[in-house]
């Protein structure tokens, strides 16, 4: 820095300094070209658009190259302005964008270009540090870049890099008109600002630009070399997206895996969760995202960071609420009256109850279902077979104090739930519900569909889709990291095989909402049931798991935000790493999910705790798994990530280690039907 200082002062009589800006004050950790690459991500992103950021990339150079030949100036010349302007006609005429102004299409623009350059740029401390001691010493200082980014832009970079204050004024090519390049900028600059060439030191890095140039205009000139800078600019040509997009990732997988918060790595699935969500509900248009209890609570704060860390939430920001509903709560909210009402459809996956458990699921008083009760002559505690169908629901039916209790609560759940509802402030009436959660089917989606009387859409995000039920046209959904709907691949076999585990993952500090009541101001409108075990292990072991996932989020999200990577390459990541997790389970980790499946709570049905791993629960024969084994191991994937479970929980886990020779076979199998079957006949 010294020697730097001692060159600038051996140029006698000077009082003006003028600076070139990249790859002489900033400097990038990509490739010059990347900048607009990165652009073109985000403009895809905010705008919805369903190509590519390449794509993009390339509308946006041809556009600057015929405005180029049109206006018969340098491209560095040709006003920033006129590029949005070619770039928006060419989206507009080709049916690529649509009911966006251009207004706001402008406003995108260029916040996209601030965005991208920040995410990849870094100062040059030494010449900063110098330019201060000078500024000091009272040199007026100007800035001067060639440069295809407007003055307004650059003005918002450097308050970024807070060295607005060191500049007299900046004069950038594309606002300016002339460049450097050309000769044109320095007789512009040195009229405006009244300054004459003797008093004048240029500093930068081109060549010609910053010291032949600028000689041509009698102003001496510092050229920095910068050697170092260039190669690097050079070697960022090289390489590919799916490298680094792999790098960053794994840079935060090892981390969590070297941690002491054991499957903390799910971080990934659920952040590439949230950025796809961020993506469809801006493709979408979507206003309002309601995150429904409980999984929803953690994806809520995930979302809310992303939007933030984004930077571009002023624009148009997704408004996020969190919706307390269960499969109890919700399938109350579509009862019909008694006599229309089969219980069937709402609670065809738990057919099986008792006479207690079935009352259990109203928010019925103990008074109440005890006067029920005496009047049934049957065992309220015995599980009955079919029990929608079964004398004992017909006895029900006929019983006078059930039925008034369960039409007083039909009324009261779905007066008190739209006055939940109600209370958001989203326009849901004209804008439709969209649902987030973690999945599986969509029964709570169902239910309030119905609830609303099938008049306003509702659709549902979901982190996997494993069940159909009816998906109409107002109520669509989207597994966005897996899915059965409308067909399903090898990803998607992978990834839905351990289900559990997502859900226990995002587990929430409050219990499963039961029923809805009118509340006053500050009183929770749900009806709420913490069972204890559940607590427990949120407390002991889940919430610090997700305070620690949360950080590495954040982190995360700053590695990947200077890279341009497909939904491709990201499925195929997240796809390998659980195939990975379902495979080499260790003591450690199996440890863990016993510990946790303890707390595993089913809100509905037998209201069972905990997860058995049962291999008499697989309905498949032996022969036919490994004929379907050999064939498609992917298919039978969510039972071979049962079998260490199940051997460690016998006390057998020395048994498992054939297990992880099905890892190779898998990848083997996959690869050799993208190689020789590549017709896609056989599935």
């Amino acid at each position: 820095m010294i020697d730097l200082k001692r060159r600038i002062s051996r140029f006698p009589n000077r009082e003006v300094l003028f600076t070139d800006f990249f790859d002489t004050l900033v400097h990038r950790t990509v490739h010059p070209n990347y900048a607009i690459r990165l652009w073109g991500k985000f403009m895809v992103r905010e705008l919805g658009m369903k190509f590519s950021s390449e794509k993009l990339f390339t509308i946006r150079n041809e556009s600057l190259i015929y405005l180029g030949k049109k206006q018969n100036r340098s491209t560095l010349e040709i006003k920033y302005k006129d590029v949005i302007q070619e770039v928006y006609r060419r989206l507009i005429n080709t049916e690529n964008l649509s009911d966006i102004p251009f207004a706001k299409f402008k406003n995108l623009f260029e916040k996209a270009d601030y965005i991208a350059e920040i995410s990849v740029q870094f100062k040059n401390e030494e010449l900063i540090e110098i330019l201060s001691h000078f500024k000091q010493k009272g040199y007026r200082i100007y800035l001067l870049s060639d440069f295809y980014l407007s003055k307004r832009v650059i003005l918002k970079v450097l308050e970024y890099h807070k060295i607005a204050h060191l500049f007299d004024a900046v004069f950038i090519s594309s606002t300016v008109g002339l460049s450097k390049e050309k000769g044109g900028l320095y007789p512009h600059v040195l009229d405006v600002t009244n300054t004459e060439p003797k008093s004048v030191l240029m500093i930068g890095d081109n060549k010609k630009s910053d010291d032949i140039n600028a000689a041509k205009h009698s102003i001496e000139s510092l050229h920095l070399k910068h050697f170092s800078h260039k190669f690097r600019n050079k070697r960022n040509l090289l390489g590919s997206d799916k490298s680094d997009f792999r790098r960053a990732c794994h840079l935060i997988k090892s981390r969590c895996l070297k941690s002491d918060y054991t499957f903390s790595e799910y971080i990934i699935h659920f952040y590439f969760f949230t950025e796809r969500l961020y993506i469809n509900a801006k493709r979408n248009g979507t206003k309002d995202l309601f995150f429904l209890a409980r999984e929803g609570h953690f994806l809520k704060q995930l979302f809310d960071c992303y939007q933030e860390m984004n930077l571009f939430q002023s624009e148009e920001k997704i408004n996020t609420h969190y919706l307390k509903a269960s499969r109890q709560s919700a399938t109350q909210l579509a009862l019909r009256p008694l006599e229309n009402e089969d219980f069937e459809e709402l609670l065809k996956k738990f057919g099986d109850m008792s006479l207690q458990h079935f009352l259990d699921w109203f928010p019925f008083s103990e008074t109440t279902k005890n006067n029920i009760i005496k009047d049934i002559p049957a065992a309220k505690d015995e599980t009955i077979a079919d029990f929608f169908k079964s004398p004992t629901m017909g006895l029900l039916r006929e019983n006078e104090a059930f039925q008034v209790a369960y039409e007083k609560n039909r009324n009261i759940q779905k007066t008190a739930f739209l006055t939940y509802l109600k209370s958001f402030g989203a326009n849901y009436e004209k804008d439709g519900l969209a649902l987030v959660d973690v999945g599986w089917g969509g029964t709570m989606q169902e239910s309030i569909y119905k609830f609303l009387k099938k008049k306003t859409p509702v659709t549902g995000y979901y982190l996997g889709l494993k069940e159909i039920y009816n998906i109409e046209k107002d109520t669509k959904r989207f597994g966005l990291n897996f899915s059965i709907y409308p067909s399903q691949d090898f990803y998607d076999d992978i990834l839905m095989a351990n289900g559990q585990l997502y859900e226990q993952m995002l587990a929430a500090p409050h219990g499963s909402t039961l029923a809805y009541k009118f509340a006053t101001e500050g009183e929770s409108p749900t009806v709420e049931y913490h069972e204890p075990n559940e607590k427990m292990v949120f407390d002991e072991f889940i919430a610090p798991i997700q305070e620690y996932m949360f950080t590495e989020f954040k982190n995360l999200f700053t590695e990947l935000r200077p890279i341009d990577y497909s939904q491709q390459i990201t499925q195929e990541y997240i796809t390998d790493m659980a195939l990975r997790t379902g495979i080499f389970t260790n003591r450690k980790k199996l440890k863990f999910i016993n510990q946790i499946t303890k707390g595993f709570y089913q809100n509905v049905g037998e209201n069972k705790v905990g997860l058995e791993y049962n291999p008499n629960h697989i309905t498949i024969s032996k022969v036919g798994l490994i004929k379907t084994f050999i064939k498609s191991p992917e298919k039978v994937f969510r039972y071979l990530v049962k079998i260490k479970p199940f051997l460690y929980y016998k006390g057998f886990y020395w048994l498992s280690w054939p297990v992880n020779i099905s890892y190779y076979y898998i990848k083997f199998n996959f690869w050799a039907k993208r190689k020789w079957l590549k017709k896609g006949l056989i599935s």
